[in-house]
């Protein structure tokens, strides 16, 4: 079942999983959510998955890794 979210619920979703988190563990977790916006949608899971970091200490640093990964027309840029 696909989670989809608005783009201010990333981070609260981000707070969900238990830390410390490896990438791929949170990808896995994250690979039926996305983020929907008026022009477009992003997946989580994919976006983690792409991301340089090995692991992630919290909650923040996951959400911050995500941010700064995507393109400044991303859904995510809204979050």
């Amino acid at each position: 079942m696909d989670d989809s979210l608005r783009t201010g619920e990333v981070k609260a979703h981000c707070e969900r999983l238990e830390y410390p988190v490896m990438r791929a563990d949170a990808a896995a977790a994250l690979a039926d959510v996305t983020v929907d916006a008026a022009d477009g949608e992003t997946n989580l899971g994919v976006v983690v998955s792409e991301l340089d970091r090995d692991s992630f200490t919290g909650p923040n640093e996951l959400y911050d890794a995500l941010v700064s990964s995507v393109d400044d027309d991303s859904p995510l840029r809204g979050a």
